[in-house]
């Protein structure tokens, strides 16, 4: 699922709160880049490097998947 986005050039990015440097990394939110045109703009931050991350970046995946691929 991941690389069949990847071929079509969609991508879940991750995109720090704030700039700069801090131990353990300032929280993320989750963007996703469609062909590099379009992005649609989460609206919750995560922690970088936890469980709750990348379980939501699996599920932005998976909405891009069926959004942008199968077009459900």
């Amino acid at each position: 699922m991941r690389e069949a986005c990847w071929y079509e050039k969609i991508y879940v990015v991750q995109k720090p709160i704030k700039a700069g440097h801090k131990k353990g990394g300032y929280d993320v939110m989750l963007n996703i880049d469609y062909k590099g045109k379009n992005t649609i703009e989460g609206n919750q931050t995560y922690q970088q490097n936890s469980k709750e991350l990348e379980d939501k970046i699996e599920e932005a995946y998976q909405y891009a998947y069926k959004r942008f691929i199968l077009g459900k």
